[in-house]
């Protein structure tokens, strides 16, 4: 174990706390549950299938605040 640490532990991570609620989740299966159940990226997926990522949108979004492409690439 090493002396100095780059960040201090939480209070949490202290008591145990986060311990105990990683334990429980993995117990009772909940961690592979909540990717269907809470996806925290959400909005970006519903954006990814409507397009919104595409090059050509990138391009018009882009266009659109006034940044245009240049042949260097900046």
């Amino acid at each position: 174990m090493r002396i100095f640490r780059y960040r201090k532990p939480s209070l949490s991570t202290l008591l145990g706390v986060t311990a105990a609620k990683r334990s429980i989740k993995r117990s009772l299966g909940i961690s592979q549950v909540q990717g269907f159940i809470e996806p925290s990226r959400l909005k970006q997926k519903i954006k990814y299938r409507a397009g919104l990522y595409t090059p050509l949108a990138r391009a018009i979004r882009q266009a659109a605040k006034g940044k245009f492409r240049t042949p260097f690439g900046l």
